[in-house]
């Protein structure tokens, strides 16, 4: 899983700064360019993935000895198992060695959701400036 994380990063993130540079370079402002807007979500959405693996394996492998072996707490299964905090949900994420230690940090859930929203806003704005722009050229040649 974390090979397929940083792959697309790899790919991702230098697709879309190469895409912003090329956006950010043309004469309108950059947030008008659909290329640029792309280059946003391609980012944006490469950190939202990210993010969302580092929650993922913050527990490790065996959340039983990183409970009691690094952070020297219980580890309580049976209330893991009746509130549903057994790291089993793709969002949000929750993993936790007892009632109050928690694995996945306090800022993954809302990154994730800050970061997803703001890759589906950019790409739906591409998609609209894609779109005004093909409409705008049929109304120029029809008249």
């Amino acid at each position: 899983m974390f090979n397929l994380v940083f792959t697309g990063l790899v790919l991702a993130i230098p697709a879309g700064l190469l895409m912003l540079r090329r956006g950010a370079k043309r004469p309108p402002p950059w947030h008008k360019q659909p290329v640029a807007l792309l280059g946003a979500a391609l980012i944006s959405g490469s950190l939202a993935v990210m993010v969302w693996g580092f929650g993922v394996f913050s527990g490790g492998l065996d959340v039983q000895e990183t409970c009691e072996l690094t952070l020297h707490t219980t580890y309580d299964q049976a209330w893991r198992d009746r509130t549903g905090a057994d790291g089993t949900s793709y969002f949000p994420l929750s993993d936790a060695c007892n009632e109050h230690v928690s694995l996945v940090p306090t800022w993954v859930n809302p990154a994730i959701l800050i970061l997803a929203v703001l890759a589906i806003s950019a790409l739906f704005l591409a998609l609209f400036r894609i779109a005004s722009a093909i409409l705008h050229r049929k109304e120029l040649v029809s008249s």
